[in-house]
């Protein structure tokens, strides 16, 4: 009952717009590769396939919520594909999966051990937002080309892009 008042509140709806907007954001510049440095050599990644970039992005997200504890709401994928460009520039795909949690934590506990876990693994993060409505976003992992945990006022989100991989995103 208590997630159904959320979802019909005011403050609810305006979280839930505020998520979706930064998920929306995410989504729009996923595609974008991070500028290299000075003398920063490109690291390639192998061509993955469709099932693998699922997968692994899923798996990650997983390992996230998992990490965060709760009961998370499935919004958009993991069976939506959008539109990205492979590293020869051809056109290609990749996964969406968004999921919200309808409560926040501990987000002066939750970010830091969330950031020195994706750091471990390669990634290379960044910080948008407010101090009251943080997104941490981590990029360059072997598992996704980015992943997120953003807070609102009453909700946590995660949203995540697979690798690319060769594909129409329309035909998926």
């Amino acid at each position: 009952m208590m997630q159904t008042e959320w979802r019909t509140t005011a403050a609810g709806r305006a979280a839930r717009s505020a998520v979706t907007l930064v998920a929306s954001a995410l989504v729009l510049t996923g595609c974008v590769l991070p500028e290299q440095g000075a003398g920063e050599p490109r690291r390639a990644q192998p061509v993955i396939d469709a099932d693998a970039a699922k997968q692994q992005m899923v798996g990650a997200v997983d390992d996230l919520t998992g990490r965060l504890g709760g009961d998370w709401d499935q919004g958009t994928g993991p069976d939506y594909a959008d539109a990205c460009a492979l590293p020869g520039g051809q056109p290609g795909a990749q996964w969406v999966d968004v999921r919200t949690r309808p409560f926040v934590g501990n987000v002066t506990e939750d970010l830091p051990v969330v950031e020195a876990h994706w750091k471990r693994q390669g990634m290379t993060i960044d910080r948008w937002g407010s101090t009251a409505h943080p997104t941490l976003v981590g990029r360059g992992g072997a598992a996704t080309d980015s992943i997120s945990l953003s807070v609102a006022d009453d909700q946590y989100g995660a949203q995540a892009l697979s690798r690319c991989f060769p594909g129409d995103p329309d035909e998926l």
